[in-house]
């Protein structure tokens, strides 16, 4: 035990040696994360917007004000030309056109159902289709809101009304940090953990002194816990400290029990902390390692579900990610965080997570030699 303890305190004295490494453990996540928290975002907002009215009337100045109250649209101009409107989408000036018909307030008078055209630059698909359905969201409440206020209500034959109550849970705000926040402190504490694991065994190794710990009397499971556990522990402070900022900084609330996520974290850290002490075997500099530990990261990264649903993948990859431990992870941190859930309704991610984690730390182990590879 005492051996251990003098690998911790070298190990220790070594890290905070450097001002650098400082920096990298503790300040660095925190502007990664406030930047990335800020940047990813799957909300769609500002897109550029042409109304082209060809009615003139009070109804449709009703419409363009409903566009143009909106942080969803930004309204750039009013062309009624067919031409300027596709100049304006095709040069990049333009992402969507709304084009009301002449007679519009004349038909809706009449208990029609005219047709408003809207015209979308459909090469991002994606931003396209939400922008779709924030104007769909816009002319139906504008439609609902008329039928109710008009006198000639209870005259219309046809016209079906229906009233929708909406309940948010979890996420009452429909707030994006408070979704990709807790996906972002995944990704901070696996970069942490597997990396500066990594480096710090090949460190030792790419400068020699890996050779004078091999002639000391330690074991090599020793050498190894000394090696590891002052990361361990340098990652459990890191998930406090960026778990504490992002609600600082982001202004979103951890619903669930502390003790839990920092249950399941450690269970987490034997997953990247046995694939930083893979990744020592396989490389013999620190450029390597760092190359081989974003190579696994920018899978585990996009097989997590952190930017695209799993549930939106195909099929064959949806299966593939049942390989990736961060996939469990990600789903038990959101979980936790937004919903406050229980050990109980975790457990299938966190017993899937738990065997990947002891296999790939004792393979891991097991592939450490003491010796120089």
């Amino acid at each position: 035990m005492q051996q251990i303890l003098y690998m911790i305190r070298k190990e220790f004295r070594q890290i905070f040696r450097t001002r650098e490494m400082v920096v990298i453990i503790f300040i660095a996540p925190i502007l990664q994360m406030a930047i990335l928290g800020f940047a990813i975002t799957n909300e769609v907002k500002h897109i550029k917007l042409i109304i082209a009215d060809h009615d003139n009337s009070f109804l449709s100045k009703q419409v363009r004000d409903a566009f143009s109250h909106t942080d969803r649209f930004n309204v750039i101009g009013y062309e009624t030309s067919p031409a300027l409107i596709s100049e304006a989408i095709q040069g990049w000036k333009a992402q969507m056109a709304l084009v009301i018909p002449r007679h519009f307030s004349r038909d809706v008078q009449r208990g029609l159902q005219p047709e408003v055209q809207i015209i979308a630059d459909a090469l991002d698909g994606n931003t396209a289709g939400v922008a779709l359905g924030y104007a769909q969201g816009i002319l139906s409440g504008l439609t609902r809101e008329y039928w109710q206020n008009s006198p000639r209500r209870g005259q219309l034959r046809g016209v079906h009304l229906v009233e929708m109550q909406e309940r948010m849970w979890y996420n009452l705000d429909l707030r994006n940090a408070q979704y990709m926040v807790p996906g972002i402190v995944v990704v901070l504490l696996t970069i942490i953990s597997m990396m500066l694991a990594s480096m710090s065994l090949v460190k030792e190794k790419e400068i020699g002194t890996l050779e004078q710990l091999l002639v000391t009397p330690l074991r090599k499971h020793q050498l190894l816990l000394g090696k590891l556990l002052p990361f361990l522990i340098l990652a459990f402070v890191e998930l406090g400290i960026v778990l504490i900022a992002a609600q600082f900084i982001f202004s979103i609330r951890m619903q669930g029990s502390y003790l839990l996520l920092g249950g399941l974290s450690l269970l987490y850290l034997f997953t990247t902390l046995g694939m930083g002490i893979f990744i020592s075997t396989i490389t013999h500099s620190q450029q390597q390692s760092m190359f081989v530990s974003w190579f696994f990261m920018v899978f585990m990264l996009l097989m997590s579900g952190l930017f695209i649903p799993i549930e939106n993948m195909p099929e064959i990859l949806q299966k593939v990610t049942l390989l990736n431990p961060m996939r469990y992870f990600m789903y038990i941190i959101r979980d936790i965080f937004q919903k406050g859930a229980a050990l109980s309704y975790l457990m299938q991610d966190a017993v899937p997570m738990t065997i990947f984690g002891l296999l790939i730390f004792s393979f891991s182990v097991l592939k450490f030699r003491k010796r120089v590879g």
